[in-house]
């Protein structure tokens, strides 16, 4: 599995757009904020690269769509993939104050979350959105910055878990356990398809961001290796090297 991270800018890289098809186009122009529509750009041309890349295809054949929600079977909210002419890859994608990371596997599905390190109000989050045990960990580090990790921790993880199964951010936060106070950590949840064991742990790709990854328990030995998007941005839309 790679884990690819950047800092989305303006203007957007020369030939990125062009990536985009019609619908994707007219999805980045509607937003509301010019700066949440470069960002769409970037991430949808850049994951057709990473893929294209791994695929040894060109960036336009590589097609960005979502699988059947696996609690309610609806294809317009379940987990993204990226379709080649030779199979399916497994995406998963998180934003945070001016970074963005891509996670993508070949083999099977993926969660990612990324947070900035950050102050939080851990008092009026933690009810709704902990378990006991994990209140419990959380507030036995002090207040201040220590404390604030420990529940970004908690967060990134359950957001990594929620996305591998498919879902997305529902139900209640406080049933899903992610045990915060283990390196790596096995979690029973999931709906359908996607009901099951996963493993989710941490990651600090880069200075000032803390990152959760999950994947299928049996998938756990696969290392997750961090890269630079900036491979991404050099020579044309096939077939990258590095």
């Amino acid at each position: 599995m790679d884990l690819w991270w950047w800092r989305p800018g303006t203007p957007v890289p020369e030939g990125f757009a062009e990536l985009l098809d019609a619908p994707e186009r007219a999805r980045a122009d509607a937003y509301r904020f010019p700066a949440l529509g470069v960002r769409f750009v970037w991430a949808r041309a850049l994951a057709k690269r990473i893929v294209a890349a791994g695929a040894g295809v060109h960036a336009r054949d590589v097609r960005l769509t979502r699988e059947p929600c696996p609690g309610c079977g609806d294809p317009g909210h379940g987990p993204p993939v990226a379709e080649v002419a030779d199979g399916t890859v497994h995406l998963s994608l998180s934003h945070s104050e001016g970074r963005s990371a891509l996670l993508v596997s070949p083999r099977h599905p993926v969660g990612l979350d990324i947070e900035r390190v950050r102050p939080m109000p851990v008092d009026v989050l933690a009810p709704t959105t902990l378990s006991g045990a994990e209140r419990a960990h959380v507030l036995d580090e002090p207040p201040g910055p220590r404390r604030s990790l420990a529940y970004l921790r908690c967060w990134t993880r359950k957001e990594a878990v929620l996305k591998a199964v498919g879902t997305g951010v529902v139900g209640d936060l406080t049933e899903l356990d992610v045990r915060p106070w283990r390196r790596t950590a096995r979690v029973t949840h999931g709906t359908g398809r996607r009901a099951g064991e996963w493993q989710v742990s941490d990651l600090r790709p880069v200075p000032g961001l803390v990152a959760a990854v999950a994947r299928p328990a049996d998938g756990a030995d696969e290392p997750v290796t961090v890269r630079r998007a900036e491979a991404a941005l050099a020579g044309p839309a096939g077939p990258m090297a590095g």
